[in-house]
């Protein structure tokens, strides 16, 4: 699994252009959760992939109008450090 965190300046309808580029990628979506604050907007959501289209969908996201920073982590990666 990987999770995903994009940052963005409030921008209207991010939410349905980020689910649109997940869906065109993606085969199951475990979570998907945004907060809106004053300046700016955090989503994350967690998606079942490989990493080849993990790493393409993170490159699509950044072409997104308004979108600062797009982080991406494979649970794996995540295990690695916890545990080692």
């Amino acid at each position: 699994m990987w999770t995903f965190d994009v940052v963005a300046t409030e921008q209207r309808r991010l939410f349905p252009r980020v689910l649109q580029v997940i869906e065109n990628h993606v085969t199951h979506i475990h979570s998907f959760t945004g907060k809106v604050g004053e300046s700016e907007i955090h989503i994350r959501f967690v998606v079942s992939m490989d990493g080849d289209k993990a790493y393409r969908i993170q490159s699509l996201l950044y072409r997104l109008t308004d979108v600062r920073e797009v982080s991406v982590c494979c649970s794996a990666e995540i295990d690695a450090l916890v545990s080692g």
